[in-house]
Order: structure tokens, then C-alpha cells, then sequence
């Protein structure tokens, strides 16, 4: 016969209590019910655990031998229980999320750590990547952030907010101290430029181009944590979508609004056939919330929109 949980804690709590009365009353059964359930484990085992003295049960050598293995068996037990429960109430599993550095160093970081503490036994898992969609469509991940969209049948690719683009230049520039800058303004620059495979360089050089508007490019960056560390250094100015900037306190860097106005967009991934964890929505709620309150902001410069709102007017 197989042996019972029952009869494993029966027998741990003998061995603890020292007597069949005291362990029946830990128990809550009867005495006659305990001594019962302890000869059937004996039995079960065909083991001698118990030798009567002077009407006392009494362990023997190989009780206590037992007793050392059920009680790591027993915690092991007890200490699947409770990671069953927090499991079941999402303070415990893990999250891995991939992510491209202009929002995984600045609003998601900010979400992980506000999630982190409601979810204190979570392992979370940050990747900073260019490769962003690889790792969502290999499952490596459970969730995935990036300013590119993807079209792939693995991928389920949602817009999570649009984002303005502001013009940064050094703070000692020439136009430091305008509300709003514009293509125009930038003739003759030297224009820090994204690389030219990217969508972000593609947009922006759309609007030079439809006013005729010529730049130097010199210097190309791969995001706008590069670009700002560039306009910091006096290299030159830069348009950037405004998280990088919006986290970054800078002195050495003016912030401007740019016209016409450049929408970014940032989209979460997550991957198709892949069955989306209770952990992964618990977290996309907490990111929402944090992009509620980005919108909220009353930067001039920041112009933060959830998809399916109008897009302003540029002013």
C-alpha cells in the first residue's frame, strides 16, 4: 500500500511530541485513531519503528532514522504549498521581459520596480536588446517593448502610446531658448542623426526633405541615450523621442518642442503561441498605469497619446 501524507505527519509529529496522546491532541484525533495510524505505517513499511516500554510507545533506531528523511520530505512538501499559494495570488513565478533601451531605461524600469514591490518573490527578468522581436518570437521572453513594428505570424504586436519628438541642443546654443524649434531653424546644422536603416531616421528626414531644408549629418547614433550624451558634448543638435531626455537631468541640454510634429510610436510584443502568463497582464497593468500618468504630465515640450486619440495639432 502506498504510503498517505497522514501517515507521514502522523509520524513526524510522534516523533516531535513524544507521546501518542500528545501527538493525537496536535492532531485532533482520537488516541485510539492515532495508534491505529501509526501501526499501519509500520505495517505499510514492513519496518519495526516502535517498541512498547512500561505501556509507552517508544521509537526505535530506525524511527529516528525516518524521522530525519519525512521531516525534509515535509518541508519540502510545506514549502511547495506555500509557493503553490503565492503562485496563485502573483507573488511568486517569473517574468522575463525584452526591451529597447530609449523605454527599458526609463517608463519600464520605473514599472518593474512598482511591480517589484507588490510582487516581492517574482523574478524579473530585464534584457536590454536590439533584437527584440527574436526574442519574443522564440519564446524567450514573455513580453517584448521596442519602437519598431514587427509583422510576423509568432508576434501579437499592440501600439502602447505615441510619443512627440523634441528637438535637444546644448543649453548654451543659439536656440536654447526657444519654446519650439523647427525644421527651418535647423538649416546648416550639424544635425546628430539616428542610423539610416531606422524608421526613427526615416521620419525625421522626411520632414528636412519636404522643406528643402539642408543639414549636416556627421555623427549617427543607434538611440537617443547616444545622441544626448553627443548634444551634451556640444557635437551638435538632435531629434529624439522625449523618454530618454524626459529621465535624464541634464543641464548641459536645452529641450524643445519640434514642428512639425514627429510622432514616435512604442509597442509592447508578446509571442502568439505562447499562452500570455496571469504574471504578464498583472505586469501590462502596472505599465498602463504609468503611461496614464505620463499623459497626465504638463511639460510643454512632452506630448505623450494613447492610441486611438487624436493626434494634436502642431502649435
Amino acid at each position: 500500500m502506498a504510503l498517505t501524507h497522514r501517515q507521514l505527519e502522523a509520524f513526524q509529529v510522534f516523533m516531535e511530541m513524544g507521546t501518542v496522546t500528545a501527538a493525537a491532541d496536535r492532531l485532533r484525533v482520537s488516541q485510539p485513531a492515532m495508534s491505529k495510524i501509526l501501526a499501519a505505517l509500520e505495517y505499510d513499511l514492513k519496518l519495526k519503528l516502535f517498541k512498547r516500554v512500561r505501556k509507552r510507545l517508544m521509537p526505535t533506531n530506525e524511527a529516528h532514522l525516518l524521522y530525519v528523511e519525512v521531516r525534509r520530505l515535509m518541508t519540502s512538501i510545506s514549502d511547495i504549498t506555500e509557493f503553490a499559494r503565492d503562485l496563485a495570488h502573483l507573488r511568486s513565478g517569473e517574468l522575463r521581459i525584452a526591451a529597447a533601451a530609449s523605454i527599458g531605461h526609463t517608463l519600464l524600469a520605473d514599472a518593474i520596480a512598482a511591480f517589484a514591490r507588490e510582487h516581492d518573490k517574482t523574478r524579473i527578468n530585464l534584457n536590454v536588446s536590439t533584437s527584440i522581436s527574436q526574442l519574443v518570437t522564440s519564446q524567450k521572453v514573455d513580453l517584448g517593448f521596442t519602437l519598431l513594428q514587427i509583422q510576423h505570424p509568432a508576434l501579437v504586436t499592440e501600439p502602447l502610446f505615441h510619443a512627440r519628438a523634441v528637438c535637444i541642443v546644448p543649453a548654451d546654443h543659439r536656440l536654447a531658448g526657444r519654446a519650439a524649434i523647427s525644421v527651418d531653424d535647423l538649416e546648416g546644422e550639424q544635425v546628430i542623426s539616428f542610423m539610416r536603416e531606422s524608421r526613427m531616421r526615416h521620419l525625421i528626414d522626411a520632414k528636412f526633405e519636404e522643406r528643402g531644408v539642408s543639414r549636416l549629418t556627421q555623427y549617427e547614433v543607434f538611440t537617443s541615450v547616444e545622441a544626448s550624451g553627443l548634444v551634451a558634448r556640444g557635437l551638435g543638435v538632435s531629434i529624439v523621442e522625449p523618454l530618454g531626455v524626459l529621465y535624464r537631468s541634464d543641464p548641459s541640454i536645452a529641450i524643445c518642442r519640434f514642428e512639425p510634429a514627429i510622432e514616435f510610436t512604442f509597442f509592447a510584443m508578446r509571442p502568439r503561441h505562447l499562452e500570455t502568463t496571469r504574471l504578464a497582464t498583472a505586469f501590462m497593468e502596472e505599465l498602463d498605469r504609468h503611461i496614464q500618468a505620463l499623459c497626465r504630465k504638463r511639460d510643454d515640450w512632452l506630448k505623450i497619446r494613447l492610441p486611438g486619440k487624436s493626434r494634436p495639432h502642431s502649435q
